[in-house]
């Protein structure tokens, strides 16, 4: 695949993509978590990453997500509206709008993402030879627990998946096709992880939110050890072994 960038990385601009109509989770973006709607704790934590240009909440323009959009303006953040099925599209426009060059990928289903975990994410990119790269799970091997970082591809590479990818699951979720192997995408496209750090290699771990029962699972996680807003992701990780080891007890 040809190397589609400018200088990398240029401008990052940091796309979160959030909706209020969830089918296993309806109105997860506002359920709280420590008294605090579980789009604040992602948006807040993501405020503090240092290499980010632009963070930009990227949502629908349906009535049941203005409730999103008046969220993150009070918080000072950029928003885009667009289409609710069409992720892929939704993030290809909210990227032009914003300017972007690399465009790190967020799901707002992540209440601890780290700043500092997402910063490396875009120093790794910066030196390396790739399309693509990830650290918000266990993916090639890196090892690390699920919930704290992003991913990260240019935006020349997302328009183009913008403009020919025509499989609905692959506009739906928006970086799918540089991993389904039918695609000429997943076989041309150079994707690398970095290594987790010891304190996050544990990707048996999840800080996710799909359910409600895994929102339960975090306020009971804060409850018990005190975690906040400004927790970094290693105290996140040594409070769920810690309860897990309690538990097991």
């Amino acid at each position: 695949m040809s190397d589609p960038r400018p200088a990398r990385p240029g401008r990052v601009v940091a796309v979160v993509q959030a909706r209020m109509g969830s089918s296993r989770f309806p109105g997860k973006m506002m359920a709280p978590l420590a008294g605090r709607p579980l789009l604040a704790w992602v948006l807040e934590r993501l405020k503090r990453a240092q290499r980010l240009h632009t963070l930009v909440l990227a949502t629908t323009g349906l009535p049941r997500d203005a409730a999103l959009v008046e969220l993150a303006q009070s918080m000072g953040v950029a928003t885009f509206t667009g289409s609710e099925s069409d992720v892929l599209d939704r993030f290809s426009r909210a990227a032009r709008q914003f300017e972007a060059d690399t465009v790190v990928r967020v799901c707002a289903d992540n209440p601890f993402i780290d700043g500092a975990v997402v910063d490396q994410l875009v120093d790794f990119y910066a030196a390396s030879d790739c399309d693509y790269a990830c650290n918000h799970l266990d993916r090639l091997g890196s090892g690390y627990a699920d919930g704290f970082g992003a991913e990260i591809l240019p935006a020349a590479l997302l328009h183009r998946l913008a403009a020919e990818c025509a499989e609905p699951r692959h506009r739906e979720h928006v970086t799918l096709a540089l991993w389904d192997e039918t695609t000429p995408w997943a076989r041309d496209c150079r994707k690398t992880c970095p290594r987790a750090p010891a304190a996050l290699a544990f990707p048996e771990l999840r800080f996710d939110v799909d359910e409600p029962a895994h929102l339960q699972r975090l306020q009971s996680l804060v409850d018990e050890s005190g975690l906040t807003l400004d927790s970094p992701a290693q105290d996140c990780v040594q409070a769920l072994r810690a309860s897990q080891a309690g538990g097991r007890a």
